[in-house]
């Protein structure tokens, strides 16, 4: 008896453990036993999902209107309960419905396109109870969805992975705008789900994959009309030329509600490409066909421009400030969005093909507009160090030249890849590089500079011959660079010209006078063993014994030696040194004699007396002192008359 009620409340069996497509269930209808399969209209429910509707709940003048608030909440409830039926139905039945009644996908599909995303929610009606039934609705339909990419729920409820891919492709369950919508609505928030649900369905059906290739053709016509609306383009992406009557309205009058559409538009395609590449990064490859990169470059570089400029006019116009503060604001997501798409696509290649990279690059080119947006946003100079690391083989000269010709767009001094400065040391390894060079330089230091140093003559040839090729180089500049390389000018040159002096040269004063060489600087000497300077006062003499094995032990006296005279007396009676001298005089006797005359004839061949005038200049030149007779009264007078002027006050 309990086997038959069990039967009968629980229809579904399945002891072979059969995939539902080959599965077919007993029932028993007017006392007859019918096998009925699995998948079947039979399990279909007499329901009609409704679709889902944007509140709009104030009118034009900004008053509510009377009843649009509850007409809301009944229809959402009306949604959210058959979203929850539809989940908790058994996996056959909730099948055999999503098969069987189109209602229910049309439902869900159309809150994907209507339910405000990550840019218009916050517009959406900040009523708590509005969100919070908003966000039960949300929720379930992403449940849904995952379900729908679930093919074995359990042993014995489960569909084969073949049958399971041509259900999602051939009934329309998911199509390849179904996905990108997926990731408009959940795959900011919820990025882990919407990864797995669009993982799936690629890896289930390849199909999906030519699909996309055709939905990207169809973006690049989309945003072709986009561009032709703002500018008259003479020819194609591919450079052939276009009709007149093909060519776009760049002089036709665009009003302010057309410009407002045509931003949204944008930005909606934009961002959904932007966060399709994030979650799905395979199906980057794809899109590199009909050279979708350069379509946004055109779009970033000569549309987006053009909006503005629009915008700029029609807000002059128009009394529509707070409109066109908004649609500004979305001008710059777009850029924002354009500019991570690029990024995602050329990023990608870096890992697996460095020439294509290139390429990429070198077509931005002559962009200039975004080429300086990109390189704020995501430097190159990153990049290229990624390439490098990767591909040490590749043209160095080809990398250095594209880094050059952007960074000429930024206005910005040469870079040069081939520089080994520690500033393009990874973090991990500067450390140890410093530490090495530190004592590396502490050992070898001393000794390049005794075997390198130069004089002064052979100094200033060298600073010459490298004045004469750079003649912005100070001649300080230059014999800072020489002391640096060891005096060798060819590596100065060499460094001057591809710019990768270090950076202790680089922050010199270019105005840096030519300093002569301190000689003082090379005279202590390095034992290069211990590294410990040897200063000491018998050095090289016959009292040294770093450098001399054996001294002499004579002239060494221990203690105090006793003095030559007793006292003051003896010292200042010894006369020896008279006769020493007068040895000396004697060499020059001739000398003495010559000039042994008392008589001084140094004015005999000058006029001198009374009737020579004297001369002006020596007297002039001579000051007059007054005698010390005549100043003692004087200064007395001088001292009394202080005493005079001066009153001391006592208390």
């Amino acid at each position: 008896m309990n086997d038959i009620l069990f039967r009968k409340f629980n229809i579904f069996q399945n002891p072979e453990n059969k995939p539902l497509e080959d599965l077919k269930l007993e029932i028993q209808i007017n006392g007859i036993i019918k096998r009925i399969p699995a998948l079947d209209k039979y399990w279909v429910e007499k329901k009609y999902f409704l679709n889902y509707e944007t509140p709009n709940l104030i009118d034009s003048n900004g008053k509510d209107i009377i009843g649009a608030k509850e007409q809301w909440f009944e229809l959402t409830s009306f949604i959210l309960n058959d979203l929850i039926w539809l989940r908790y139905l058994p996996f056959y039945k909730f099948w055999s419905n999503i098969i069987f009644n189109p209602c229910i996908m049309n439902s869900i599909i159309t809150f994907l396109q209507e339910a405000p995303n990550f840019y218009t929610l916050e517009y959406f009606y900040n009523t708590y109870h509005l969100r919070e039934h908003f966000n039960m609705i949300r929720k379930n339909i992403l449940i849904v969805f995952t379900r729908l990419v679930t093919n074995k729920e359990s042993p014995t409820e489960y569909i084969n992975l073949q049958e399971h891919a041509q259900l999602l492709y051939n009934k329309y369950i998911f199509t390849v705008p179904i996905l990108m919508e997926l990731c408009q609505q959940y795959g900011r928030d919820n990025r882990r789900i919407v990864e797995k649900i669009v993982n799936s369905v690629f890896v289930l059906q390849p199909f999906y994959k030519a699909d996309l290739e055709k939905a990207i053709i169809f973006i690049i016509q989309a945003l072709t009309k986009i561009e032709k609306r703002f500018e008259d383009c003479p020819t194609n992406q591919k450079g052939k030329p276009i009709l007149l009557s093909e060519r776009g309205g760049a002089n036709v009058e665009i009003t302010f509600p057309n410009l407002e559409y045509l931003i949204l538009y944008l930005l909606d395609t934009v961002s959904t490409i932007s966060i399709f590449l994030d979650i799905y990064d395979a199906c980057v490859d794809s899109f590199k066909v009909e050279d979708f990169p350069a379509k946004i470059i055109s779009i970033y570089s000569n549309t987006i421009p053009e909006i503005y400029k629009r915008l700029n006019d029609l807000a002059s116009v128009d009394e529509t400030v707070q409109k066109y503060v908004e649609l500004k604001h979305r001008l710059d997501v777009i850029r924002i969005e354009i500019l991570h798409i690029y990024r995602t696509i050329i990023y990608k290649q870096i890992k697996n093909i460095g020439e294509d990279f290139l390429l990429n690059l070198m077509y931005i080119l002559s962009e200039r507009k975004f080429i300086i947006d990109y390189h704020n946003v995501y430097p190159v100079t990153d990049d290229f160090q990624t390439l490098l690391n990767l591909y040490p083989d590749l043209d160095i000269i080809k990398c250095e030249f594209i880094v050059n010709s952007i960074f000429s767009c930024l206005d910005e001094p040469v870079f040069s890849l081939r520089c080994t400065s520690i500033e393009r040391i990874p973090d991990m390894i500067k450390s140890n590089y410093v530490q090495s060079n530190d004592i590396l330089e502490t050992k070898n230091k001393t000794s390049i500079d005794k075997t390198n140093a130069k004089s002064e003559v052979e100094l200033l040839s060298l600073i010459s011959d490298i004045k004469d090729i750079f003649c912005n180089l100070s001649e300080g500049m230059i014999q800072k660079c020489l002391t640096y390389y060891n005096y060798n000018k060819e590596s100065v040159i060499n460094a001057v010209l591809e710019d990768c002096l270090p950076v202790e040269l680089k922050s010199l004063d270019p105005t840096l006078p030519y300093l002569p060489s301190d000689s003082e600087k090379l005279a202590p000497t390095i034992d290069l063993s211990n590294e410990i300077e040897k200063l000491n006062v018998s050095e090289n003499n016959q009292f040294d014994i770093m450098t001399k094995d054996v001294t002499d032990s004579i002239s060494i006296h221990k203690g105090k030696r006793k003095d030559k005279y007793e006292n003051l007396n003896e010292l200042l009676n010894e006369k020896s040194h008279i006769a020493e001298s007068k040895n000396i005089y004697n060499k020059y006797s001739i000398v003495t004699s010559e000039y042994d005359d008392e008589y001084d004839d140094t004015y005999n061949d000058q006029n001198v007396g009374s009737n020579i005038q004297d001369d002006i200049v020596e007297v002039d030149a001579r000051p007059f002192i007054t005698p010390r007779v005549f100043s003692t009264f004087k200064k007395r007078n001088y001292s009394e008359g202080v005493e005079e002027n001066f009153e001391f006050k006592t208390d």
